[in-house]
């Protein structure tokens, strides 16, 4: 995608090239733009791909300079003091909560949200612009 600029999911839909005018995040590292700087990707994302049959597009962003994708245990240091949402899902995208992330509390709250057995997964949204960042998985084991 960083070499073509089309979206993968939506093959007719280019991807735009701009220098950081937000903190983002990065859809890949998790982390935050350096706004002035750093140069970002902007594209088409179905958060819900292979999860339900109506999709969800929305706008998400990665560097353009390859990085790293987020792959630690836990939430993101980078991510605590961005306003977020986390959107507990069901079966077929069924939207079962949605809460503001409280910085102090996310694990707790994560947690709790995974209580429910009826929640498959959790999304993880941009409270200000609505953009999808990232999907929490339930873990069955260690």
């Amino acid at each position: 995608m960083r070499e073509t600029l089309v979206s993968p999911q939506y093959k007719s839909l280019a991807a735009v090239v701009s220098v950081a005018d937000g903190y983002g995040p990065c859809r890949s590292c998790l982390r935050l733009f350096d706004e002035g700087s750093d140069y970002r990707i902007f594209f088409t994302y179905n958060s819900f791909e292979g999860r339900a049959k109506l999709p969800d597009p929305g706008p998400v962003f990665i560097h353009k300079e390859d990085c790293v994708p987020y792959s630690e245990n836990g939430f993101p240091g980078d991510l605590l003091n961005v306003p977020l949402l986390l959107e507990a899902f069901g079966d077929n995208a069924v939207l079962l909560s949605r809460v503001g992330v409280d910085a102090v509390n996310v694990n707790s709250q994560i947690e709790g949200i995974f209580a429910d057995s009826d929640v498959r997964y959790i999304n993880l949204r941009n409270r200000e612009a609505g953009c999808f960042v990232a999907t929490i998985e339930r873990v069955t084991s260690l």
